[in-house]
């Protein structure tokens, strides 16, 4: 019995472990993406970030390559894609609720969400 409660013990560790993980990397792509300063539409990217269980990204983040490297977004994107991923497979999750995707544009020289309707 206790070989089983260590198990329990190991896999809640592990598991919050892991959204610390996921926190501080969401810290630092939204500080990485917080300047949305531009010049022209095309330094407006969207990035989709995490992983849903039916599939898709958690969301999309509007940024600026402008003064943020496209390539450091990227990667922080895909590392907090990757650590979803792993949480949904271990711990499963019924949440699937859509997530829109979105354009961005440069107006008044800030990169700026777009909803195409």
């Amino acid at each position: 019995m206790s070989m089983l409660l260590s198990g329990c013990s190991t896999t809640l560790t592990s598991s919050t472990a892991q959204n610390a993980n996921v926190s501080v990397l969401q810290t630092q792509l939204n500080e990485l993406v917080s300047n949305k300063n531009c010049t022209a539409s095309y330094q407006c990217k969207v990035l989709g970030v995490g992983s849903r269980v039916c599939g898709g990204p958690s969301k999309y983040v509007v940024y600026s390559t402008l003064n943020n490297s496209q390539k450091n977004a990227e990667q922080l994107a895909q590392s907090i894609t990757q650590q979803e991923q792993q949480k949904n497979s271990t711990l499963g999750s019924n949440e699937c609720s859509p997530v829109l995707e979105v354009h961005s544009l440069c107006i008044d020289n800030q990169c700026k969400t777009v909803n195409y309707q």
